[in-house]
């Protein structure tokens, strides 16, 4: 039965045929799908010219078939002794129309993919499972200097330098087992035997067991790389002596300034001593000489002195230089550093007041030594100003605030204030508006708070002055 259907179908699927039995021009017998009334008539009647011309070429044998058009359908014709056989190929004939259609436009488009192929800016090759070259673009064959004949007997694995040729073979196999691996790199080796650095994408097509590689020549960009990386380098160590010579600076302006300072605290009790030491001379010719004055002068004397002496320990333990971290007190610190400028700010009659909110942490991890730099130099700042000034009643307010987990703290005085023109530059190495300032101490400042620890540093004006308001995470850790 099964045998029976298959024949059936094999039957039904085969071309119907026509077979017109011609003598001296006449039909005289036919078979097949045709009117009755061509028997009997003259077989010129029934094609054009050209087809019947066709059609006796075929009889006289000087073409084996032809395929013409005879009553809307399309025909293959064959003869043998004047008996002609017509097969309905009119399905066949359009499956193979479109498949003659079908073939020219894979072939278009297969030109056109080289075409793409060949115009890509990255060497593309199609590889068989071993990595051994099927096809390759042109920009591959010209990077690698190889023709394309020349790459039929080579392979990814044999283009690579000898340190790489078995991590390619892996990435092949990787390619296989996982579909893809992207921006492997290796160096591979030209025919001419020069090295090039490459970066591969692979990826696996299953259906035709083959891989397609994407290479990309990168050595160029390596090389730009390296030299960026150098000329990085080489702009870090100028930035990093630049800032060291700055740091030099400061401290030496830093110490200019502290000596002055000096100058102030050690006036007062030197003249106190000048003083006692003249009056010493005038006792030792008194007639009734006091043992308990000169004791007193002796202790006066020994409590000048220890002054002295403990300014030059305040000011030595300010120059010394640490980077290393420590849990400090700011309002110690800040008590420690109004210590340097306290009789300046005495003898000008200017005010320093302290203000805490409650609340505030002054438990601070950092650079104490440092941030005390930074403070003296904003300090020194609004003391320059108040005198230049001649500011009447003269102040300057240390306010302590917390502001969630920072502290805020601000160093305002009633100076006048900053212009606006000059507000924007004050941070900036080398600006200063002193004959004879050398425009570092505001900006070590700034690299002090914001650079060496994590806060920040701003300026503003009130209505009564500058306003400096520097800002340090409290409760930073270890």
């Amino acid at each position: 039965m099964e045998n029976e259907t298959l024949y059936l179908k094999i039957l039904n699927n085969l071309p119907q045929t026509i077979i017109l039995i011609v003598k001296d021009d006449k039909i005289i017998n036919s078979y097949g799908e045709v009117f009755d009334e061509i028997n009997n008539t003259k077989l010129s009647e029934h094609f054009s010219k050209v087809t019947y011309n066709k059609l006796m070429l075929l009889k006289l044998k000087k073409i084996d078939s032809l395929i013409i058009c005879w009553n809307k359908k399309d025909y293959e014709v064959s003869c043998h002794d004047e008996i002609y056989y017509f097969k309905d190929i009119t399905k066949y004939r359009n499956m193979h129309l479109q498949l003659k259609k079908s073939l020219k436009d894979l072939r278009s488009k297969k030109e056109e993919l080289r075409a793409v192929f060949d115009l890509a800016g990255n060497g593309i090759s199609i590889l068989n499972e071993k990595g051994t070259f099927l096809y390759a673009n042109k920009f591959f064959q010209t990077m690698m200097e190889y023709t394309m004949e020349e790459l039929y007997n080579e392979s990814c694995i044999s283009l690579s330098s000898p340190e790489y040729a078995q991590p390619s073979k892996t990435a092949v196999q990787r390619a296989i087992q996982e579909g893809i691996v992207e921006r492997f790199r290796k160096i591979c080796v030209t025919k001419s035997g020069k090295q090039i650095n490459a970066s591969m994408s692979l990826s696996y097509i299953k259906s035709t067991n083959e891989i397609v590689m994407i290479t990309s020549d990168i050595t160029e960009d390596i090389k730009y790389q390296d030299d960026l990386k150098r000329r990085i380098n080489h702009e870090v160590k100028k930035r990093t002596q630049q800032y060291e010579i700055m740091c030099h600076q400061s401290r030496l302006a830093s110490m200019g300034e502290m000596i002055e300072a000096i100058a102030h605290q050690w006036r007062q009790p030197l003249n106190s001593l000048g003083i006692i030491t003249q009056g010493l001379r005038h006792l030792s010719n008194s007639e009734n000489f006091d043992f308990n004055l000169l004791n007193e002068i002796e202790n006066e004397m020994i409590e000048k002195i220890n002054f002295m002496s403990e300014t030059i320990d305040d000011f030595s333990n300010f120059f010394k230089i640490s980077k290393e971290k420590k849990y400090f007190n700011i309002l110690n610190s800040v008590k420690d550093t109004i210590k340097l400028v306290d009789i300046q700010l005495k003898n000008e009659n200017i005010t320093l007041n302290i203000n805490i909110e409650d609340g505030v942490n002054l438990e601070f991890y950092g650079l104490e030594n440092e941030f005390r730099q930074a403070l003296l130099n904003i300090v020194d700042n609004s003391l320059d100003v108040l005198i230049r000034r001649k500011q009447h009643e003269g102040f300057i307010n240390i306010d302590f605030v917390q502001n969630g987990n920072f502290l805020e703290l601000s160093i305002s005085d009633n100076a006048g204030g900053i212009s606006e023109k000059n507000l924007q530059e004050i941070f900036k190495p080398y600006f200063t508006t002193k004959e004879d300032g050398n425009g570092i101490g505001l900006y070590m400042s700034k690299v002090i708070i914001e650079k060496n620890m994590n806060g920040s540093l701003s300026a503003r004006n009130n209505e009564n002055g500058a306003v400096f308001t520097i800002s340090l995470k409290s409760e930073e850790q270890k």
